[in-house]
């Protein structure tokens, strides 16, 4: 994961902390988020500033257990972000876009800083450290698409900046598609299993609502892991959602520990209710 620790010097990160060490409300936080944007925007440096609050939101959901309130907590924030914060307008009156999308109800630049964290050192054995900052920050992401996605796989047209369903499939292909025993350690092995855990723990009616109704991606950038390789997925099937069903239950011998065992029986359960 590339998410830099110099940004807890960061105002941005100060205020987020604050938010959910606090329990400061939504408004407060918002009203003191949107003073020190404008600033930014007066001082044209609001996309540096977009990025900053995207790096702290994800440094601090990384760093806060997948089951916490503070994880509820920064998810209905970036809730209210898109559907309460006030639009930003520059000084003639006109909506300030980012590459053609809108500040704050589009999000800008949140997609490309998740991407850019999205980053995990499969090719090396990780500390528990890693792993659990690996786990948590996919548990905030599912917990995110699971607002813009709804059991049936319909998208909630408000919250469609949050939806990130396709990192739900790399992270299921990783653990579920691959050969597993050619990681290079145990805690790796552990970090790959957790983070596909979570994302049906915290989106598993999402997920399977678009395996239902077959929802597929451009490209391959949704296609199927090595040990699947005949298949012709390009996106969430039926049949996807069964193998990974199976394939999850068969995983919980290979975990070593037990918080993360006790993920995958708690999601193997939530797929076959």
């Amino acid at each position: 994961m590339d998410i830099s620790p110099e940004v807890t010097q960061r105002e941005e990160y100060k205020i987020f902390s604050s938010h959910i060490a606090n329990s400061d409300s939504t408004e407060t936080t918002l009203e003191q988020f949107s003073k020190y944007t404008n600033s930014s925007l007066s001082n044209d440096k609001l996309e540096t500033h977009l990025r900053e609050t995207w790096n702290s939101i994800l440094h601090i959901a990384s760093q806060k257990p997948h089951s916490s309130e503070q994880q509820d907590s920064l998810v209905k924030l970036l809730q209210a972000l898109v559907t309460q914060a006030d639009p930003l307008n520059d000084s003639n009156g006109k909506a300030v876009e980012i590459d053609g999308s809108k500040v704050w109800q589009d999000l800008p630049l949140f997609g490309q800083q998740v991407r850019e964290c999205w980053n995990f050192p499969d090719d090396q054995e990780v500390n528990k450290k890693t792993r659990d900052a690996w786990i948590n920050v996919n548990a905030f992401i599912a917990r995110l698409t699971a607002t813009a996605v709804n059991e049936h796989g319909g998208e909630r047209q408000e919250y469609g900046a949050l939806d990130f369903s396709l990192y739900g499939i790399w992270s299921l292909r990783s653990a579920l598609e691959e050969e597993l025993s050619n990681l290079p350690g145990k805690t790796t092995i552990d970090a790959s299993i957790g983070a596909a855990a979570v994302w049906i723990l915290y989106a598993g009616p999402a997920i399977k609502g678009l395996s239902e109704s077959e929802k597929s991606f451009s490209g391959k950038v949704a296609k199927p892991g090595f040990n699947c390789k005949d298949k012709e997925w390009r996106g969430y099937t039926k049949d996807r959602w069964q193998l990974w069903t199976e394939n999850l239950a068969q995983t919980e011998d290979m975990v070593q520990d037990g918080g993360i065992k006790e993920l995958v029986k708690k999601a193997v359960e939530t797929m076959k209710s």
